[in-house]
């Protein structure tokens, strides 16, 4: 089923909540609009709620362009980031509980799981000293595709909506096994079967991941599913 910008996100946030990434009313997920106003965004609810109506179109100075909803001081990132970087397409922005752990730390996700290699060269780190603008999270975030805000929680953008998601998923599990493995005092997968594994694994493993978590949603809500058809 072919589906647009605000019935992928609408999916994409009900996948973020059944794999434990909600993040009470403060996360969001956002993808760039394809005529150029702007990006379609949510606003103050928890990943299960609403629907592709209530998905806005926000115009680059943050205004509603679509739609209505309070706006989220955070969306001011996600702005900054679609105009540093043409590549983004989408951006989870999630304090899920064990990479806000992470976090805290000041450690990005170590290579404990064979999914973690989607990350591999790919992270950042980023502390709000109370001062700077935080939209400078932007910068933080460079060229790469996740940034760990210290004690906050995480950015991660990517090149569709679909991917978005199943890296953040992705990243608060592979957050969960690095504190259980540095813990435990595990070692990290070989430098060389890291590279290896971004060249084979990454590209079968989102869109596999996606269509299963898409199905699961369907068929849980089937009221949402006739909603999106």
């Amino acid at each position: 089923m072919a589906m647009g910008a605000r019935h992928r996100i609408t999916i994409g946030r009900r996948i973020l909540h059944r794999e434990g990434c909600d993040s009470h009313v403060g996360g969001q997920v956002s993808a760039r609009s394809d005529d150029g106003r702007g990006f379609w965004a949510t606003g103050f609810d928890y990943f299960d709620q609403g629907g592709p109506d209530d998905v806005a179109l926000v115009g680059w100075g943050l205004e509603v362009v679509l739609g209505e909803f309070p706006l989220s001081r955070a969306l001011g990132f996600h702005a900054a980031i679609y105009r540093r970087r043409p590549d983004v397409h989408a951006i989870v922005h999630l304090h899920s509980p064990y990479v806000t752990a992470l976090s805290s730390t000041g450690s990005t996700v170590g290579m404990y799981d064979v999914t973690a290699v989607c990350f591999a060269g790919q992270q950042a780190t980023y502390a709000d000293d109370g001062i700077k603008p935080h939209v400078s999270v932007a910068e933080a975030l460079g060229g790469g595709r996740v940034v760990l805000m210290a004690n906050h929680g995480a950015i991660v953008a990517s090149d569709s909506i679909e991917h978005a998601v199943v890296e953040a998923v992705t990243l608060e599990r592979c957050a969960r096994i690095h504190l259980l493995a540095t813990a435990a005092g595990g070692r990290e997968i070989a430098p060389a079967e890291v590279a290896a594994g971004r060249r084979s694994f990454r590209p079968l493993y989102l869109q596999n991941m996606w269509e299963a978590n898409e199905a699961r949603v369907l068929a849980a809500e089937p009221g949402l599913a006739a909603a999106l058809s």
